[in-house]
């Protein structure tokens, strides 16, 4: 009986939490972080090395081969730049119903429904540099040598470095790129939305970068058919049963590796509902109640896999597959 009481609390908690998860609500730590203090940073940037590499990216039209210019950091993260464009962000009206989520309950009804993926135009007038690979357990250990004690228990392998870390609250990885920047001169931040997903889309228009077939396995670390929690049917048909080694599937056409599945990545924006409106260099509204993620994750069923997927959550999250990649400042 006591067993089976446990049993019972834990799930009634488990339900609480995801119900409270759902909800419109402020929490101070999402808040933005003050202005950076560059006080403290090298008079002089950390010079980063680069090379050109030929890698067989992911394209609609099959793998290709490409050439990617990587930049190495003081880290040892690789890191693409990226150009100015325009693109269309969001999905048509046609698609925004079997993605979903559409917004937190509490919301209020404006916020429900489509508008959490109405499509519009987004130009992005500068440039910048983005992670080609999700931050890794051994590079935010760096910064944070406790996380290593609080790996889940999947990552606690021989290959647990090179998985990407998780979990991961937004202000910890907001943290992670102070220390970093602090450590080599370079503003490193969080991605927009925008900056998020024209890297992801990599001037593709299908839901994915690799074309419209989201059940190709060979490409991406999703979950499969159907969302199933408890057997976690089909979550290793792509050999992996949860996070995989960054960089196990092949990168998008500009090189950028897990841009969809494996960990879903915090980006910068307070999670609102979009609008038709043409935008230029979006940074998202200036207040809200939770922030937004991207790039689907290991667990994410077929419906749910493209580019503009997008969430919003809570600070303290940890149970989530939560993790991020950085963008700096394009000198």
């Amino acid at each position: 009986m006591a067993l089976m009481a446990i049993a019972v609390m834990s799930v009634a908690a488990d339900r609480i939490n995801y119900w409270y998860r759902q909800q419109w609500h402020v929490d101070p730590t999402m808040q933005d972080l003050p202005p950076a203090d560059r006080s403290h940073w090298p008079i002089t940037a950390v010079v980063w090395s680069n090379e050109i590499v030929t890698v067989n990216t992911a394209t609609p039209e099959g793998m290709k081969p490409a050439k990617i210019s990587y930049y190495t950091n003081s880290i040892g993260m690789k890191l693409v730049r990226i150009e100015p464009g325009t693109f269309l962000m969001g999905l048509p009206d046609n698609m925004t119903n079997s993605v979903g989520p559409s917004a937190p309950r509490g919301g209020g009804p404006e916020r429900a429904g489509g508008p959490m993926y109405l499509q519009h135009r987004v130009t992005l007038t500068k440039p910048f540099i983005i992670g080609a690979f999700e931050v890794t357990n051994k590079q935010f250990d760096m910064y944070d040598t406790e996380h290593r004690h609080r790996r889940p228990s999947y990552q606690r392998g021989a290959d647990g470095d090179s998985h990407p870390v998780e979990p991961v609250t937004w202000q910890q990885a907001q943290m992670f790129c102070r220390w970093l920047s602090e450590k080599e001169g370079h503003l490193y931040e969080l991605p927009t939305e925008a900056q998020w997903e024209y890297a992801c889309r990599a001037g593709t228009t299908n839901l994915t970068y690799w074309g419209d077939n989201v059940a190709d396995r060979t490409k991406a670390n999703i979950g499969g058919p159907n969302y199933d929690e408890r057997t976690h049917l089909h979550w290793a048909d792509d050999g992996y049963e949860y996070t995989a080694p960054v960089g196990s599937f092949p990168p998008n056409p500009w090189g950028l590796y897990d841009m969809i599945g494996n960990a879903r990545e915090w980006v910068s924006d307070w999670y609102a509902p979009f609008t038709s409106e043409a935008v230029v260099d979006p940074v998202g509204p200036p207040t809200g109640g939770c922030r937004a993620n991207k790039g689907n994750g290991w667990m994410h069923p077929y419906h749910r896999i493209c580019c503009a997927y997008r969430d919003g959550d809570a600070p303290h999250d940890q149970k989530d597959i939560h993790g991020f990649r950085v963008t700096c400042v394009a000198e």
